[in-house]
């Protein structure tokens, strides 16, 4: 295989702890590894049985160096679905040698493929490096709305108040 050539294959089921290992890596990545709370039969659930999003591998000389997730999201306005790309990610050592940029572009020509309008994703603001990667890129900023989150708690809160 080609120096710093990237494959990448569409996981399965028998992938599980691999695809938490790199879900941790990522979070330590981000600051986060407390908030992995998630388990190999909760991904299994999710990922598998009931289908909700896609996860990718990203290899290099043989080895897995990446992996991405992916889910569609309906746009009513326009009434067509894109994905949100919830998670990116290089292992350390194999960034800044174009890797990267080759797994978003496999990761778009299959969103295309899958027939899906566009993708969306958010990206953390202190994490200047992977804003600048997507800048460079020519990915467009988002502007003019603020994210919000319910947690269970407050799904639980709210759904309280139906009649």
């Amino acid at each position: 295989m080609e120096k710093n050539k990237l494959t990448v294959r569409k996981t399965e089921r028998k992938d599980i702890p691999l695809i938490l290992e790199f879900i941790k890596k990522l979070a330590e990545y981000e600051k986060r590894p407390q908030d992995v709370t998630g388990t190999e039969k909760e991904l299994e659930y999710w990922l598998f049985d009931r289908d909700i999003a896609v996860v990718l591998f990203a290899y290099c000389s043989g080895k897995v160096v990446g992996y991405s997730l992916y889910y569609p999201v309906f746009g009513s306005f326009s009434a067509a679905c894109k994905v949100h790309l919830e998670d990116l990610y290089i292992s350390e050592e194999f960034r800044g040698i174009g890797l990267g940029k080759s797994f978003l572009a496999e990761i778009s020509k299959r969103v295309l493929e899958e027939g899906y309008s566009g993708m969306e994703w958010s990206c953390l603001d202190w994490n200047k490096p992977s804003a600048a990667f997507y800048d460079r890129l020519g990915a467009e900023r988002e502007t003019g709305r603020d994210y919000f989150v319910f947690d269970r708690q407050d799904l639980e809160r709210l759904a309280s108040l139906s009649a």
